[in-house]
């Protein structure tokens, strides 16, 4: 299987951590934000079958308590499952605008030194591209009054 080399594809991803803290920081909001929902669906369907089977006087029966049990230990399974995927799509959705946040600070930078021979180019599907083509305007104005 041959593959394809970075020169072949120029804005290819090469590091998905591109800026840690702020990724980090998302994705752990991410997971705090589907742990309180996951409890709250928990809590409200454990109420709900409780209630259900002690106004119908189904306490005692040992059948539907245990398919209350087994519908309990599976939301929390769906829940430790659904972990890793949210962790994962946090990261891939961060990579969309911490990747073009670090290409536009190098820019910003470049130009503070003098250098307004920029041009950005972010990947498909990226965020922020309208302002990566704001950056590449000041930079063309900035070359051509640094000329003249």
């Amino acid at each position: 299987m041959m593959r394809e080399s970075t020169e072949l594809r120029p804005h290819r991803r090469q590091h998905w951590l591109v800026n840690r803290s702020f990724q980090f920081r998302f994705v752990r909001a991410m997971v705090l934000v589907l742990f309180v929902m996951a409890a709250a669906a928990v809590l409200g369907i454990y109420a709900a079958i409780w209630f259900t089977l002690y106004s119908f006087e189904l306490v005692n029966d040992r059948y539907l308590v245990a398919l209350f049990n087994t519908v309990s230990w599976t939301v929390v399974l769906e829940l430790i499952l659904l972990v890793p995927v949210v962790t994962w799509l946090g990261i891939l959705v961060t990579h969309k605008v911490a990747g073009p946040l670090v290409r536009i600070r190098a820019a910003l930078f470049q130009m503070t030194q003098g250098n307004f021979d920029i041009h950005l180019t972010l990947r498909k599907g990226d965020a922020l591209t309208d302002l990566a083509e704001d950056i590449n305007r000041l930079a063309t104005f900035l070359r051509s009054r640094s000329r003249s």
